[in-house]
C-alpha cells in the first residue's frame, strides 16, 4: 500500500517553497485541497498533515511508483 502522508519537507520541495513558508501557509488555511495544520490547545506545537495523492493531483503530476 502506498503511503498517503507526505512530509512538509518533501511537499515544500515539490511546491518550490521553503519549508517554513509552507508551514505558515498551512497554519493560515492555504492549500485545503491537500493539507491541513492542527494546533492543540494544550500545546504550542502544530501538527501538519499533507495527503500525498491529493498533492500530486493538485500539481497535476504522476505519483511515483
Amino acid at each position: 500500500m502506498k503511503e498517503k502522508r507526505m512530509t512538509t519537507e518533501k511537499a515544500a520541495q515539490l511546491l518550490g517553497l521553503p519549508v517554513q513558508t509552507l508551514r505558515i501557509f498551512m497554519q493560515n488555511g492555504k492549500f485545503p485541497e491537500f493539507a491541513t495544520a492542527i494546533k492543540r490547545e494544550v500545546s504550542k506545537h502544530w501538527i501538519y498533515y499533507i495527503n500525498a495523492p491529493r498533492l500530486y493531483d493538485y500539481l497535476k503530476i504522476k505519483e511515483p511508483a
